[in-house]
């Protein structure tokens, strides 16, 4: 496999968690006052664009970087949840149209159904990022304990804020939205930060295939 290829995972991670960082702009107060902003919009397509950039990326880390097994594992988890995640965004961009029938009291089926997925999908998406963080860098494939941190502060976050502040309406939390934006900052350092172990998929197994040759 070419270098260029094997580095291209790097490209997808900085360019994602940069645009994941567009839900820095998500509008704040009362659902019923975020709906109809011109914000909700752009925030979400952006966070929705990045969460698209970063599946490829963590195909193509997955494809083209040699890892443990169990890491490989935790990769493949982390694709399906973020796949699920791109799902959930989309259908939360789009819950703006309940906005009218939020403020008279109608249903709001695309809002309700936005919650819905919210609720039952950010929690196993955050355990996914929190096992790829904390396996990536204790293998010394992926990111660095100085990085980690951040990614593991923002997975957590994005993990609980939908119970707190959905389901058990607890005052305050609603600041674990912003907050859980740090995991975009982890995959844009993740990106840029080498990590002494990685080798290009395959290259182990070319490598016992040389020595044996030699040896022959």
């Amino acid at each position: 496999m070419r270098q260029s290829s094997s580095r291209m995972w790097r490209i997808w991670f900085v360019v994602g968690g940069l645009l994941y960082l567009g839900g820095l702009q998500h509008p704040h107060g009362a659902l019923v006052d975020m709906l109809p902003d011109p914000a909700w919009i752009r925030a979400h397509v952006t966070i929705l664009a990045g969460l698209v950039v970063l599946v490829a990326g963590l195909v193509s880390f997955r494809r083209s970087v040699e890892v443990s097994p169990r890491l490989r594992r935790w990769v493949g988890f982390a694709i399906v949840m973020t796949a699920f995640e791109v799902l959930e965004m989309a259908v939360h961009t789009f819950a703006f149209v309940d906005a009218d029938a939020l403020a008279s009291g109608a249903a709001t089926p695309v809002l309700t159904t936005h919650l819905g997925m919210a609720t039952a999908i950010y929690t196993p998406y955050a355990i996914s990022m929190i096992g790829l963080i904390w396996l990536g860098q204790r293998e010394g494939a992926l990111g660095s304990p100085w990085i980690g941190w951040i990614g593991l502060f923002g997975a957590a976050a994005h993990g609980v804020v939908m119970w707190l502040v959905f389901v058990f309406e607890v005052s305050g939390s609603g600041i674990l939205f912003p907050l859980s934006v740090s995991l975009a900052i982890w995959f844009i350092l993740a990106g840029v930060w080498p990590a002494g172990s990685l080798q290009p998929a395959g290259a182990a197994e070319t490598a016992s295939r040389v020595g044996a040759r030699r040896g022959a």
